[in-house]
This record gives structure tokens, C-alpha cells and sequence, in this order.
């Protein structure tokens, strides 16, 4: 790779990072609007449950298969310089493909009713009849999202990265205005339609991008098209394994129905505030690691991978233990903190503090499984990695079949916590054909530090917390600062390499942000 070409591509690795980071951002606002206006109760369970469900169908009809099949044959004509061959292919897919998905958005339109009865079966008639309603205003947005699913990965393909990036930010910026505008008017449908709004608004944006490309729409299908054939023969085996993933959110999505009203709500306002975690602590790392653990790959360093692997685990461990038993500790003042203001009521805060409580135990987990499956991607072996993805769903199956009926809506959690250890499990067990002495990762002595400086520091936050409990901002604010100070020092006084890579991860984005 050219010195031009890295900067490129790192400057584009800037933009994406900053509008996902923008995105989650302006994503998260979106779910305080929802709690303040609808609470967690049979409105946003029944949203949630439409808009999940219209997720799964976009998966089980091979919408990201096609899209993914379709970008290198896209590309194979763009650089044998055949742009008007790469356009016609994209026309005859996109008509062809559309064309059937109109046909079956109104089938489930027609069936939403008992579709929604096989997917929510513990629902009673009045969150179903809503679920029915709101997933057949949401159907639109399955079309129109496909259509930029598409359109994203052709700007891709022509290295036009910023106007894709931005849609991360335009759809819930939408979503926003939508219930501001007519949440009083609506209700709970302001939320669909700001959806179904942005999906077209994202669909506007990327094809003018498209236009200034050189792309000028024309409707034809040609069935006979070889390259027609060949992308519907190649995504069969991939549609297979995205349809064997989607077992476990079928069996999620059953087995919450029957929970008390509002527990699927209280389950999405807890992910979202573990999904924030993820992005800024352990995503920032795995970005990081990837392009190492690639090169060491591509010489078949084994040495250097597993030197990699065990570096990056302590600094996922140094992380997120801390912040594992922080949140467990500050989860009821978090939460009202976030979410307790006007409909969000005091029982819908236990609930999410709850959930809150099990989903975050899986945050080490979390990283540690994708520290080890971007090693074996690395390593170029894909089969291996779909073959753990499916076995994974298998385990998420039992463990939710098992937990559900002793612990409820925490049984979901905390089955969805457990399901990225088995994941690392698997990884672990697959990556030691490649990596010899991989058990060495495990025996360092700052681990032994870490948990250490971990029950020092989080001994003073659970001791210090209810001395504050007057107000929540204090309840939190005052032990954290306690608590960071002291883990801080003694990362200092240990000299942990892993308080420098932090330090160093963090100093990378800000310079960064100073180059965009």
C-alpha cells in the first residue's frame, strides 16, 4: 500500500469512526426521547417487537447476502473500467431484486396479523393488534432500507466513504424531529413513522451521491443475465447461515413476549447503554488490534499473534473489569440519572437497572471473543468462523430455554452474556491449531494487579455511593471520581503497560479528530 493510499484509507477510517461515534451518540438521545415519552410499557414493546421483527425479515430474505455478493462483482467491472457494465448490473439487480421484495412486504402485510401471533405468542390482544399495526407502517422502511443497504455499497465501491458514514446520523436525527413534531398528534406511531421518513431520506441522499457518481436509473430485468444467476448461486450457501443465525432471536423474541409488559422495552434501554460501552471501550481496541493481528497473519508469525492476542486481553480485562462492577454497583442511579423523567416510571427503571445488572457482566467476554475471532479472520479462516457463529446461536438457544423459565426477563440478560464466553471458548479452542502455547496468554501478573486495583477501587464507589444517594448526579459522579483516581494511581505506581496503551488509543483519536 502506497503512503497515498494509507492516508486515504486512514482518513476514511476517521470519517466512519466519527460519524458511528456521532451516530451512537445522536442514537442514544433518540432512546432518552422514547423513555421520556412512552416509558417502557405495551406502546414500546410492541415498537420494539414490530421493529425487530422487520429486522429478522430483512435478514431471513438475504438482504445483506445479495448486498455483500454484489460489491466484488461491482468492483470487478469498475477497475477492468466497464462503469457502464458495473451501472447495467446494478439496475438489473436492483429492479429484480426490489421487485420481488414489493411482492413479499405485501404478502406480510396482508399476513402481519398471524406473523406477529407465531413470533409474539405471550402478547395479549392489545400489544399484538399494535405490534400488527406499527410493523405494517415500519414495512416501507424494509424496502427503502434494502435500497440503501444497496446504494452504501456501491458509493463504497467508487471510494466514496462520507456520505454513507452520514446516514448513521440522518436516520435517527429523523426519528428525533418525527416525535417532537406529532408525538402528541400520533403517539407511539410518530416513532414508526420517523422511521419509515428517514429510510426515504437516507435513500434520497445516497442516490443523488449516486447521480454525481454518473448513475442514471433506467428500469429493466434481464433474467437471463449470467451474472443474475451467478450472484442468486452464490448466495445460497451465505443466506443458509444467516438464516441458521437468526434461530436464537426467533426463540428470543417468543419467549419475551410472555414476560411481564414492558420487559422487552426494559431490555432495549439496558442494551443501549451496554451497546455505548462497547463502542468506546472495546471497539476502540479490536480497531486497534485487527490490522496487527493481520500482519503477523500474512507471515504466519505465530509468535507475534499470540503476543498480540495476550496484550490486547489484558488491556480488555484492564477496561472493563472495573467498569463491569461499577455499573453493577451504580445501575438504579445510572438509570434514573438516564432514563426517569416524565413516562418513564420508578418500576420502569427497576426493570432496565435489572437487565442492566446481567447484560453488563458480558462486556469482558464480549471483548475477549473478538479479540480471538478477529484473530482467526486474520488467519483467513472464515469457515471456522461461521461454523463458532452458528454454534454460538445453539448455546444462546439452550441458555435462553434453560434461564427464561427460573429467571425471567434477567434469565434473557444474563443468557445473553454468557453466549460471547462460549463464543470465546470456541475461538480459544480453534485458535490453539495455529498459535502454539496459547495458554500462555493467561499467565501474566497484571491480571493479578488488575483484580486488585479493581476491588480497592470499586470497594470505595460501593462504599461511597449511598452517602450520596440524595441525588443521583452526585450518587454517581463523587464515588466514579474516587474510584477512578485511585485506579489511576495505582496503575501508576504498578507502571501497567496497559494504562499507556489506553492513554495511547485515546491520544490516537484526538489527533484524529485534529487531522479531519
Amino acid at each position: 500500500m502506497s503512503k497515498t493510499e494509507f492516508q486515504s484509507t486512514a482518513k476514511n477510517a476517521g470519517i466512519i469512526g466519527i460519524a458511528a461515534s456521532l451516530g451512537a451518540v445522536v442514537g442514544f438521545f433518540l432512546q432518552l426521547l422514547v423513555a421520556y415519552y412512552y416509558g417502557a410499557g405495551q406502546q414500546t414493546d410492541a415498537f420494539f417487537m414490530a421493529q425487530s421483527t422487520s429486522d429478522l425479515l430483512s435478514k431471513m430474505l438475504m438482504g445483506g447476502s445479495i448486498t455483500a455478493i454484489f460489491i466484488p462483482l461491482f468492483i470487478e467491472r469498475l477497475t477492468k473500467n466497464n462503469k457502464e457494465g458495473a451501472w447495467n448490473l446494478a439496475m438489473n439487480i436492483i429492479n429484480t431484486v426490489g421487485l420481488l421484495y414489493l411482492i413479499l412486504i405485501t404478502a406480510v402485510f396482508f399476513f402481519s396479523n398471524q406473523f406477529v401471533r407465531i413470533i409474539a405468542p405471550g402478547f395479549d390482544e392489545a400489544r399484538t393488534m399494535l405490534t400488527v399495526h406499527l410493523l405494517q407502517v415500519l414495512l416501507p422502511s424494509f424496502f427503502f432500507l434494502f435500497m440503501v443497504d444497496f446504494a452504501t455499497s456501491m458509493l463504497q465501491s467508487l471510494k466514496n466513504f462520507t456520505l454513507p458514514a452520514l446516514m448513521r446520523i440522518v436516520a435517527p436525527v429523523i426519528s428525533i424531529a418525527s416525535i417532537l413534531l406529532f408525538v402528541h398528534s400520533l403517539g407511539i406511531y410518530a416513532l414508526a413513522l420517523g422511521v419509515v421518513i428517514g429510510s426515504v431520506v437516507q435513500l434520497s441522499i445516497l442516490a443523488w451521491g449516486l447521480f454525481k457518481e454518473g448513475m442514471r436509473y433506467r428500469f429493466f430485468i434481464r433474467l437471463k443475465d449470467p451474472m443474475l444467476h451467478s450472484l442468486f448461486h452464490l448466495v445460497y450457501p451465505f443466506a443458509l447461515s444467516v438464516l441458521m443465525t437468526q434461530g436464537a432471536g426467533i426463540v428470543y423474541r417468543v419467549l419475551v413476549s410472555g414476560l411481564e409488559e414492558g420487559s422487552l422495552s426494559a431490555l432495549k434501554f439496558a442494551e443501549k447503554i451496554t451497546q455505548l460501552i462497547t463502542i468506546v471501550f472495546i471497539n476502540s481496541v479490536t480497531l486497534v488490534i485487527y490490522p496487527l493481528l493481520s500482519e503477523k497473519a500474512s507471515v504466519m508469525d505465530v509468535s507475534g499473534i499470540r503476543n498480540t492476542i495476550a496484550r490486547s486481553m489484558r488491556l480488555i480485562v484492564f477496561t472493563t473489569l472495573p467498569l463491569i462492577i461499577t455499573v453493577a454497583i451504580l445501575r438504579q442511579p445510572i438509570v434514573s440519572l438516564i432514563y426517569q423523567h416524565g413516562s418513564f416510571s420508578e418500576h420502569d427503571a427497576y426493570l432496565t437497572s435489572l437487565a442492566l445488572l446481567y447484560l453488563v457482566l458480558g462486556l469482558t467476554t464480549t471483548g475477549i471473543s473478538s479479540i480471538f475471532g478477529h484473530a482467526i479472520l486474520a488467519l483467513k479462516e472464515t469457515r471456522a468462523a461461521v461454523a463458532i457463529t452458528l454454534a454460538s446461536q445453539i448455546v444462546a438457544i439452550a441458555l435462553f430455554m434453560l434461564l427464561v423459565p427460573r429467571m425471567g426477563m434477567a434469565g434473557l440478560a444474563l443468557a445473553s452474556s454468557l453466549v460471547p464466553l462460549s463464543s470465546a471458548l470456541l475461538y480459544y479452542m480453534y485458535l490453539k491449531r495455529f498459535v502454539p502455547n496459547l495458554h500462555a496468554i493467561f499467565s501474566h501478573s497484571a491480571y493479578i494487579k488488575i483484580a486488585i486495583m479493581t476491588g480497592l477501587s470499586c470497594g470505595i464507589i460501593f462504599f461511597l455511593h449511598p452517602l450520596f444517594a440524595i441525588n443521583p448526579i452526585m450518587e454517581i459522579a463523587i464515588p466514579l471520581a474516587f474510584g477512578i483516581a485511585l485506579y489511576s494511581a495505582l496503575s501508576y505506581i504498578w507502571k501497567l503497560e496497559e494504562m499507556h496503551d489506553v492513554l495511547e488509543i485515546i491520544q490516537m483519536k484526538l489527533h484524529k479528530k485534529k487531522a479531519l
